[in-house]
């Protein structure tokens, strides 16, 4: 990936395939195609990138760009408060993503990117499994996991892919763009090759767990939960509301988003294993509010979904 400005001042973004995964990938621009298709309010298709070209033989897809962009990613790790615009912002675009009628679309050209939910159906691992398990802490990950394993079928069982979601919204692939077209909400959405047909809740809670992630890595284990706690149930609460005031949610909606963004922090655990050889201390905070999230999502979702005076004296529970 790289980003190159233009003699006009314009930037745009060059993305090509992993060779390693799939030269053939054209999920991106198939889902961009489709997004230029629906009729979405004018300032939310500009959060969404455009295509500008695509090499046929190569892969390699040009959309446009807008710098400087910092990322949730890089502010959340910088300590900065996040602009008080920027959360309510996401929330609308992804609730007019989630609202677009795709009926028709989905028994059409695009049937092919209706997904499943990314939850394990189960936890059995074979014995070469077990014995080649990644990471130091494989034991107490496989224990957490298992635990989990009535509520995983659960999920399956209640996945109902009736929206386009974007699925991979990590901190990285939310932008807050200062330079941003005239009227454009103040965030842009990239990488769009997971897109498809999926439970909308699944977005919402794994971006509550991009956020949970993204303050606990800004603190050292000394300062405690008491450090970095308060600012994500802020951030969180902001982020929920703003979304349920654009599009009520019932409460089965916001267990079912708690339990995914107990997915999320449990996903981010897996990753850890896999690249660091270890949970470490945010792993293991990962594992244990992941586990409380998806066991007991009825808690929480009061917690982060409720009223100022609802929740008060309570943030003790998460």
């Amino acid at each position: 990936m790289a980003l190159a400005r233009l003699a006009d001042d314009s930037h745009v973004l060059l993305k090509w395939p992993d060779e390693d995964i799939d030269v053939q990938n054209d999920y991106e621009p198939t889902m961009l195609g489709l997004l230029d298709e629906l009729r979405l309010p004018p300032e939310v298709r500009a959060a969404i990138p455009r295509i500008l070209a695509v090499d046929a033989r190569t892969r390699v897809v040009v959309v446009d760009a807008i710098a400087p962009c910092p990322s949730l990613h890089d502010l959340l790790k910088a300590g900065d408060r996040l602009p008080e615009s920027c959360l309510p912002a996401l929330a609308r675009v992804l609730v007019a993503l989630h609202g677009t009628p795709v009926g028709g679309i989905r028994e059409g050209v695009y049937g092919d990117r209706t997904l499943g939910p990314p939850v394990p159906r189960d936890t059995v691992v074979s014995t070469w499994e077990y014995v080649h398990g990644c990471g130091l802490e494989f034991d107490d990950y496989l224990r957490a996991m298992q635990e989990l394993e009535p509520s995983f079928r659960d999920l399956h069982d209640q996945w109902t892919p009736r929206s386009l979601i974007h699925f991979d919204l990590g901190g990285d692939n939310i932008l807050f763009p200062a330079g941003r077209p005239e009227g454009a909400l103040p965030v842009r959405l990239i990488d769009w090759e997971l897109a498809g047909f999926g439970d909308p809740m699944y977005d919402v809670g794994f971006l509550v767990g991009q956020l949970f992630v993204g303050h606990m890595r800004r603190v050292r284990f000394s300062i405690g939960v008491s450090g970095w706690l308060p600012r994500v149930k802020t951030d969180a609460r902001a982020f929920l509301r703003a979304y349920s005031a654009e599009a009520p949610v019932s409460a089965e909606q916001r267990d079912r988003a708690v339990q995914y963004a107990g997915i999320a922090l449990l996903v981010h655990a897996t990753v850890r294993l896999q690249q660091l050889g270890g949970l470490g201390r945010i792993g293991y905070l990962c594992l244990h509010f992941g586990k409380r999230f998806v066991r007991h999502p009825e808690v929480v979702s009061t917690l982060l979904f409720g009223e100022a005076g609802e929740v008060r004296g309570q943030d003790e529970r998460l």
